[in-house]
């Protein structure tokens, strides 16, 4: 079957890998509301267009015409490098007697438009099962899994217990691009076409999914798919609800405004029944805090080893050879994974500044970003959009400052 839409977050994680596209670059792609491609004219859902737009809010917008414009950049020879990697070509090897296969065209097949649609993921057909396998590598750090029924299996006879071991196949993207797939997928929750997958409390990403009939089965109707990755910050579950024969042209049929919804249910109880802490117990900012280790009086490539290991980045004044003379944050400091640490070495201590940016009305995950692009970190409390910071917006800062946010909920409107 073709999960449409939902399929764009592969393309994107694919186009961030081989550094072909950024996440939050203006103008990387502009939709019409047509894409022509060798003669034929591909429609956006959108027939005004979107005009100029980022990546992650192509994929908030769900646009076509720039998924068709990255599958250009990514070419047939690499889509397919990594379609195998993510293993769209063999079954996912679950435990289970029975197991579908994907149909793609052949390789040497593919031709402008085979690459443009299936850019936008139409045009082809993968089981349920691999796309939840894939999904789940992006937000495992890009480590694919084999996906398993059961967790243990207990005989009350013997007593005894067999554990199910997690095997690891392969890494198919890295840490960095898995953290920056996750932050557009709670994007697309916030900000985009998935705003009824919101749960209270929780952080979650996702992506919609609208696919349209078999064209030698109109009377089947559309198929409606929502997949979803919760917490965000710590990824415990990744859900995929696909609803069959969901209806015609003219009626109510995306993904985003019926399969999401349900996915917001499901969520809602089973989060809590996991055990898993929402906002209000925790913050997700509280739940992965890394505490700034002490690199001063080291040489700067020691101290870059060391933070790195630590699981946050750095940015830095001087030469590897030189000796570390201040570090910021100070050592303790808590930051969040992939927080900065400014470095300066022994006289090359003039500070770098940045000017705070104004980070009123956007989400948790586009704040962390504008702030990461100067090289400052975040320290947040609530969820929603950002209400309050501080220092305020237009203030002069040594880079690596943490800048305090304070998040409420917004009341929106439903998304079509």
């Amino acid at each position: 079957m073709s999960l449409g839409s939902t399929f764009k977050v592969i393309t994107a994680s694919i186009a961030l890998e081989e550094n072909l596209v950024t996440t939050d670059h203006p103008g990387d792609f502009y939709c019409s509301g047509v894409q022509t491609v060798a003669g034929s004219n591909i429609k956006c859902t959108s027939s005004g267009g979107h005009g100029s737009q980022t990546l992650r809010q192509a994929i908030e917008n769900s646009c076509n015409p720039a998924l068709i414009q990255l599958g250009q950049k990514i070419q047939a020879n690499t889509f397919y490098k990594y379609l195998k990697a993510y293993g769209f070509f063999e079954k996912t090897g679950i435990d289970l007697p029975s197991e579908g296969e994907s149909s793609f065209w052949m390789e040497e097949k593919v031709g402008p438009v085979e690459l443009a649609t299936m850019s936008f993921g139409q045009r082809f057909t993968i089981t349920p099962m691999q796309l939840v396998k894939a999904v789940s590598a992006i937000a495992n750090n890009g480590i694919l899994v084999t996906p398993h029924v059961v967790k243990t299996i207990e005989k009350p006879d013997t007593g005894t217990t067999k554990t199910i071991e997690t095997t690891e196949e392969r890494q198919v993207i890295s840490k960095e691009v898995s953290q920056k797939m996750k932050s557009i997928m709670q994007s697309v929750v916030e900000e985009g076409g998935g705003s009824h997958a919101k749960v209270i409390g929780y952080t979650i990403g996702g992506k919609t999914g609208t696919s349209e009939p078999d064209p030698n089965h109109l009377d089947a109707g559309y198929v409606s798919s929502f997949i979803a990755i919760a917490p965000v910050e710590d990824t415990n579950l990744v859900t995929l609800l696909t609803l069959y024969g969901t209806g015609t042209a003219g009626s109510n049929y995306y993904g985003g405004t019926i399969a999401a919804p349900v996915v917001s249910q499901i969520l809602s109880e089973v989060l809590p029944y996991l055990d898993i802490p929402s906002n209000g117990e925790i913050s997700d900012e509280q739940a992965n805090l890394i505490s700034v280790p002490n690199v001063t009086n080291k040489t700067l490539a020691e101290a870059m080893k060391i933070i790195k290991e630590a699981g946050l980045d750095y940015s830095y004044v001087g030469n590897t050879d030189e000796i570390v003379s201040e570090q910021v944050p100070k050592v303790g400091a808590q930051l969040t994974s992939d927080g900065v640490v400014k470095l300066y070495t022994k006289g090359n201590d003039e500070r770098v500044s940045q000017t705070v940016p104004d980070l009123k009305g956007v989400s948790l995950a586009q704040a962390k970003n504008m702030l990461k692009a100067k090289n400052l970190n975040i320290s947040s409390k609530g969820s929603g959009i950002v209400i309050s910071q501080d220092p305020a917006l237009g203030t002069s800062v040594d880079e690596g400052t943490i800048i305090n946010v304070t998040l409420q909920e917004a009341i929106t409107q439903g998304q079509h």
